[in-house]
């Protein structure tokens, strides 16, 4: 399987010339209430993205355990994660609902995000990779469901 290359952009940063095409919102969580039916649980939170915030954020409870699902503000990507707070995403693999969501986006896998960041391996742009400096991201995680201003 070839190694995923991060797309320019992926930070949602971008020069102010760069028309970047929102992901829809109420389709996602449609897509959540569905979701949280089909497995008896409730949906408890949705955010949509806002400056800094790059990603929608919808909190599903199952039985005890609360989930949340980030789909990124610009690009089909979403990932599975108990979420303390932007600096604290501690991210899973959920077969449920990697299954559910699949179909709709790319379902970006706990190793995945959680392998450290090489700039050399992904193709960000000038301005990125200059906030990537500022910011140091750890993983890749970090670099696509970000909070930078």
């Amino acid at each position: 399987m070839n190694k995923m290359r991060l797309p320019m952009y992926i930070t949602g940063l971008a020069n102010q010339n760069i028309d970047l095409k929102k992901m829809d919102g109420h389709i996602f969580k449609k897509l959540g209430y569905e979701i949280a039916r089909k497995f008896h649980g409730e949906v408890i939170g949705y955010i949509s993205p806002r400056y800094p915030l790059n990603y929608f954020r919808l909190d599903i409870k199952i039985g005890e355990n609360i989930m949340s699902i980030l789909l990124h503000e610009y690009f089909p990507y979403v990932a599975i994660a108990t979420y303390e707070n932007e600096l604290q995403i501690h991210y899973l693999n959920s077969k449920d609902l990697i299954n559910e969501l699949s179909p709709y986006y790319t379902v970006l896998e706990m190793a995945f995000l959680n392998e450290p960041f090489n700039p050399n391996s992904h193709d960000l742009s000038e301005l990125e990779l200059k906030n990537e400096k500022h910011w140091r991201p750890n993983t890749n995680g970090e670099v696509i469901f970000n909070c930078w201003d």
